[in-house]
């Protein structure tokens, strides 16, 4: 965290400490000043220079609080104010902070109550304008007879003596009701527009921020989502390791297990079986051994075994199991090259739980069959046995994994697959997977239910009974339907108008279901197109700047200046994408800078603003080194400007005329400036161009800080 996002912190965790500070400065601001009004009368009597001062220090109370506490400081600065109004001055100084209150409680209060406070506001107004319209006029009521007021001090200041008779018995005149009137009316005014302009930039800002909120809220639940997806990532991780780990040790497990069986009984009569039985186990382990390496990624993510490997692993358990029958048959043309990589492994692991399982659980002299069925776009490979079936699971035996790892394989590549006991016995695996170039066209309707829903089927289950019941008894199957892709057809009118409507300003509504007024919504819309409103704002400032120029050290702007009035233009139009390419914009119009100051002889408003706007947006909106190179830019244009001031002053009319002609053989048109008296005015405005370019840098930075502090302190609120 930077300084400035610390302190930003710092001011964030301490409102009212930050609020106490910029109080006391206005405070110090304003009595510096002069806070008395020397004519400044209240509706009973006119108040000295220090009642004033009392009140003004009682206005300045709320202040510290507006932000802490929006809607009762609010309340707090009503209150002082129609105090004052009844039985104080009609008017201070401090009475202009109404417009910071009002402005605080829109943009921190409940916004549902910001309509209660306008309504307030403005109502404080109208009784503000009678009191300040009479007192003013007429006078205060209770000071007349004791020398604290005249009639003469309401005559000089409406230049009207027409108020004079009032309290004297003689009653309103029709030239004294009109000007109490135009002073009460002109009074509303006034205080209406502030109030007005205070309301619109307060629900501007309030909408601002409120999408400032919601971008950083999209941003926090997409880094949620990140690491959601990680952690989802990992578990997928684990569980396939778990699940290799599941087929090569039970695979390797069950080898071993029934050799070293067979090795003990065949140890004290054969030695040659025994011999042969241990080289089996010991081949069987390293193969293990070297299957754990190659899951762990020890060797770099070596491959998995595939399709190809099927045969050597139906070698593999007629070696082991010499008293189980093995066939295999292939229906159709044989591809598998049309097959994945993961369809590829995901096949080959189907077998080798299949034949585990045969191993573990149909019991001595099974007959396993093997069918793999290749058509058109889809393998279908079929696994049945001959052995115990449905009773295997009556030894009590707690299911594995293995046939769940294997449903998830199959399903991963868009397959599906089936298992269960077969009636009169034996157990039966069906898979179907597609091929990679139409993994995403399965067929509807599985082939391995079709063609095995006979064979599948287990007592009091018909063999025709949907997936779904299937499932209830350990089998699987999947339904999907494929829809046709529709065809591109031409948008209609409505279609082309309902793209263009805006919808933020048609459907603005905030976290509590308030609709937005047509302020926030305007803001929001700005918000969201920003580069339309850039683009906007720039043909206004090039159709201003390009009509009438305001330029420094320019001794007329005709025909011959027309490439410098086409510079201009091309310093503006950046402008337009200052927020979408702040820092490509900001090159761009500091390249042109630089070519002004150099070859032309003015300083046009335009180039100003053009540069002090993508100086800021470059600082904001760009990467976080950003101020480093602009501020380099800053330093060579501040001492450009600064040499170009010096010799503006010494008669010549830019950089590149004394750098071509120099100073002995260009004739200047006039001396008037002794070259000390240039140097020292040249050091000023160099050091003015840099205290505006640091001034710009720093705000950006500032703004930037805030806004990055806003969102860690949410999101430390959140963990």
């Amino acid at each position: 965290m930077t300084r400035l996002q610390r302190l930003f912190s710092w001011i964030r965790g301490h409102v009212i400490v930050a609020d106490s500070i910029i109080t006391a400065l206005l405070a110090l601001f304003m009595f510096g000043l002069g806070n008395n009004i020397e004519f400044n009368p209240g509706l009973l009597y006119n108040y000295p220079a220090q009642v004033q001062m009392v009140w003004s220090i009682a206005l300045l109370v709320p202040l510290i609080t507006r932000r802490r506490w929006p809607q009762i400081s609010a309340l707090a600065f009503v209150v002082l104010v129609l105090l004052h109004l009844l039985f104080g001055p009609c008017m201070l100084i401090t009475d202009f902070f109404a417009t910071f209150m009002l402005y605080s409680v829109i943009l921190y209060g409940n916004p549902h109550n910001s309509k209660v406070f306008i309504v307030l506001a403005f109502a404080v107004d109208g009784l503000a304008s009678i009191i300040m319209g009479w007192a003013m006029t007429v006078g205060p009521i209770l000071a007349v007879g004791t020398g604290q007021f005249s009639a003469v001090d309401a005559t000089v200041l409406n230049g009207l003596s027409s108020c004079n008779t009032v309290y004297s018995g003689r009653g309103l005149s029709n030239d004294c009701t009109d000007t109490i009137l135009q002073y009460m009316v002109m009074m509303f005014v006034a205080i209406a527009l502030c109030l007005a302009s205070t309301i619109i930039i307060a629900y501007w800002q309030r909408a601002r921020l409120m999408t400032v909120r919601m971008m950083q809220e999209r941003n926090d639940a997409i880094a949620a989502r990140e690491v959601e997806e990680r952690n989802i990532a990992a578990l997928a991780e684990r569980a396939r390791i778990a699940r290799d780990m599941h087929d090569v040790v039970a695979h390797t497990l069950s080898i071993i297990i029934v050799q070293s069986d067979g090795g003990r009984y065949a140890g004290a009569n054969d030695p040659v079986v025994a011999r042969s039985t241990m080289e089996t186990i010991r081949h069987e382990s390293e193969h293990a051994l070297h299957d754990m390496t190659r899951l762990l990624g020890v060797f770099g993510g070596s491959p998995h075994a595939d399709y190809a490997d099927i045969d050597a692993l139906i070698a593999q358990a007629r070696t082991v199991a010499p008293d189980t029958v093995i066939t295999r048959e292939i229906i159709g043309d044989a591809r598998p090259d049309m097959l994945g990589d993961r369809t590829s492994v995901a096949i080959y692991h189907v077998m080798q739980e299949s034949l585990t399982n045969i191993r573990k659980y149909a019991g001595p002299k099974v007959t396993v069959h093997v069918t793999e069925s290749w058509d058109d776009g889809t393998l279908t490979m079929t696994v049945t046995d001959s052995g115990r079936g449905a009773s295997a699971g009556l030894d009590g035996h707690a299911p594995g994994y293995g046939l769940t790892g294997m449903r998830e394989r199959i399903e991963a590549v868009g397959g599906s697959v089936t298992f269960g006991p077969r009636i009169g016995g034996g157990f039966a695996v069906c898979a179907t997977v597609p091929f990679a170039t139409n993994a995403s066209a399965m067929s509807s309707h599985s082939s391995c239910k079709d063609a095995h829903a006979a064979s599948m089927a287990i007592d009091g289950l018909p063999a025709d009974a949907p997936a779904m019941r299937l499932s209830e008894y350990g089998t699987s199957g999947e339904t999907r339907t494929i829809l046709s892709p529709k065809l591109p057809t031409l948008p209609t009118m409505q279609t082309i108008r309902a793209s263009l409507r805006s919808k933020p300003i048609a459907q603005a509504i905030d976290i509590s279901g308030r609709r937005f007024n047509w302020v926030e919504r305007l803001s929001q819309w700005t918000q969201r197109h920003y580069v339309l409103v850039d683009t906007i704002v720039t043909a206004l400032l090039i159709m201003t700047f390009g009509s009438a120029s305001i330029s420094l050290f320019s001794y007329g702007m005709g025909p011959e200046q027309l490439p410098f009035r086409m510079l201009i233009v091309m310093e503006l139009l950046p402008l337009c994408m200052r927020r979408r390419f702040p820092e490509s914009c900001a090159l761009i119009i500091a390249i042109l800078s630089t070519l002004q100051l150099i070859v032309f002889e003015p300083i046009d408003l335009a180039n100003i603003v053009a540069s002090m706007s993508a100086l800021h947006a470059a600082v904001l909106y760009g990467r976080e080194r950003a101020w480093r190179w602009t501020g380099l830019v800053s330093i060579i244009n501040a001492l450009l400007v600064g040499v170009k001031v010096m010799l503006s002053l010494l008669d010549y009319p830019s950089i590149s005329v004394f750098l071509i002609q120099g100073i002995i053989t260009y004739e200047p048109r006039r001396t008037t400036w002794l070259a000390s008296g240039a140097i020292f005015t040249g050091l000023v405005y160099t050091m003015a161009v840099l205290a505006t370019c640091g001034g710009v840098i720093a705000m950006a930075r500032w703004t930037r800080s805030a806004a990055r502090t806003h969102s860690s302190c949410r999101q430390g609120r959140r963990h």
